[in-house]
């Protein structure tokens, strides 16, 4: 009995084990991979052993995957099995610079695609080393020093991007390398509109040891030259202070407890930087620590789920504290309604909709009041609710972090109460307005195109520009506001998630050194939901400016 039991148990085994392994298999289609390939030279030679990285582009990608190669001896290198989107690609060479290609290149890669010749020529950079020390010679120990670009000093706070800081050692020793060739000042201190993650509490100087630019030595930085001797020499450290105050009900005189506050920093011509992560305490009560001489606002930062607004305080820091600053808090207005999904029965494109969050703009000038936190899509009914707004005309978009999730969403138009807002929903002081309708259309075509010069070559300082433009004849369902593409190194671009419809695809050229060459060419396009449409656009370089880029 014993045995016939064991027979049956290892027969039922052998039949369910044959079941399983005749199942019929699926198969995952796996969509085929792309490689990037090039060549990384110095003085015309192949430079063996730099390490070639490529990320994801993209401002939500500063933390992505690095994919990586090393060149060999003739300075080849290959990236493979990548899949298909939107890359840089960089190599990683601390003491050299790459000519041209600052912040490397940026390559557009389809499915299965084997990208060759994405090359970089390679120069030694050049050095700067000195020493910091104060007015008694005094090493300066851990002090962020400054590499500004002469001829950008006098732009925006955007041509900071270029700037290079390092450190002081125990010493007060710093030694920057890696300098691309130009002409350079060497500073230290609270540099106007430049913000960071550590900052300075001595005056504004530069080498050798003057507050003014004018009269600040320059540094001229060639391939492979060593600038030594950079010193330079402060005054003593600014005198710091306090900013104090509360936070009050502005109808009551109540103080409230625990409100998140921040803090705005003026330069010359616009806020130098910005902090939102100071939390008053039970009493209402903020303190600022710490500050230097100069021209700060304090605001309430705008919370979601109080729907609290304040409108910020200025105040100059000069020689002494500053106390009894008031943050008046009221009720700010609030928008509520629904996300349509408009013509599409597309159930992936529903369920991801309510990934998305919808933001809300209102433009006035000042610190901390034209934003409010993004408010959540319902995923049962595409409810939303946002409060906490000024007054003034209200304006929306819809977005993620995640890029993948925003790929073919567009806000086609704003409706209240049925009636459509091309100028944005008015919204009074404290108004709560309900009604409102945010209609989304879902797009799945896409626009891949190439730009051609067909009568010269561009120079590396050439700017491409890229945009799409509604037909005043299009369907009502082509957004107004079409994204424009950025172009790659090799004058590829592409537009993906757009509804089917005509579109004018506009290219301009731009020779930042020769302003009178300049193209403008246009194209209509004709888009279909779920297809890849293919453009060429030629351009022909002119002697005569026809526009200007938008």
């Amino acid at each position: 009995m014993k045995s016939s039991a064991l027979q049956s148990i290892f027969w039922i085994l052998l039949i369910f084990c044959n079941a399983v392994h005749t199942q019929p298999q699926t198969k995952i289609r796996k969509e085929p991979t792309s490689s990037v390939s090039g060549r990384v030279t110095i003085n015309g030679k192949g430079a063996p052993g730099i390490i070639v990285g490529l990320r994801a582009a993209g401002p939500f990608n500063r933390h992505a995957p690095v994919s990586k190669a090393t060149t060999d001896q003739e300075g080849n290198y290959r990236i493979t099995n990548l899949p298909p989107g939107t890359y840089q690609v960089i190599p990683h060479a601390p003491t050299l610079v790459s000519s041209g290609d600052w912040g490397g290149k940026k390559l557009i890669v389809a499915a299965g695609e084997t990208v060759e010749s994405i090359d970089f020529t390679l120069n030694r950079g050049g050095v700067i080393t000195g020493r910091a020390t104060d007015s008694e010679g005094r090493p300066l120990i851990e002090e962020p020093i400054i590499l500004l670009p002469v001829e950008e000093k006098k732009q925006n706070a955007q041509s900071y991007m270029r700037q290079q800081r390092t450190f002081t050692d125990d010493r007060g020793i710093y030694r920057i390398f890696g300098i691309p060739q130009g002409k350079y000042w060497i500073a230290l201190g609270q540099i106007e509109d430049i913000s960071g993650p550590r900052g300075s509490n001595y005056p504004p100087t530069f080498h050798p040891a003057v507050t003014d630019a004018a009269k600040a030595t320059v540094i001229e930085v060639s391939e492979g030259s060593e600038a030594t001797n950079v010193d330079i020499t402060v005054g003593r450290l600014l005198s710091t202070f306090t900013a104090s105050g509360r936070i009050v009900d502005s109808k009551t005189g109540q103080s409230l407890a625990n409100i998140k506050y921040g803090l705005q920093a003026f330069g010359r011509d616009q806020g130098s930087f910005i902090r939102t992560d100071f939390i008053a305490d039970s009493k209402g009560e903020f303190k600022v620590e710490s500050l230097t001489p100069g021209k700060y606002a304090v605001f309430v930062v705008p919370q979601a789920n109080n729907g609290m607004r304040a409108d910020p305080v200025r105040f100059d820091l000069l020689d002494q504290d500053v106390t009894g600053l008031l943050l008046k808090t009221s009720q700010g207005a609030g928008v509520s309604g629904v996300v349509l999904l408009a013509d599409t029965n597309d159930r992936s494109a529903l369920a991801r909709l309510s990934h998305l969050h919808v933001y809300a703009h209102v433009a006035k000038e000042g610190p901390g009041e034209s934003w409010v936190e993004p408010a959540p899509i319902s995923s049962q009914d595409g409810s939303f609710r946002i409060s906490g707004l000024q007054s003034g005309m209200a304006h929306f978009s819809l977005s993620s972090r995640d890029e993948l999730q925003n790929r073919g969403f567009m806000l086609v138009r704003v409706e209240r109460d049925g009636i459509d807002q091309p100028g944005g929903v008015e919204l009074k002081e404290g108004e709560q307005v309900t009604g409102v309708r945010l209609v989304v259309t879902y797009g799945t075509g896409t626009i891949r195109g190439v730009i051609k010069v067909v009568n010269g070559e561009l120079p590396a300082t050439a700017r491409l520009g890229v945009w799409l433009t509604n037909r005043a004849d299009g369907p009502p369902t082509i957004p107004r506001n079409l994204p424009s593409p950025s172009v790659d190194t090799r004058g590829r671009f592409i537009v993906e998630g757009l509804p089917a419809g005509i579109y004018e695809l506009n290219v301009a050229v731009h020779i930042p050194e020769s302003r009178s060459m300049q193209s403008l060419v246009r194209q209509q396009v004709n888009v279909a939901d779920g297809e890849v449409t293919e453009v060429t656009i030629n351009v022909e370089l002119s002697p005569n400016p026809v526009a200007p880029l938008p």
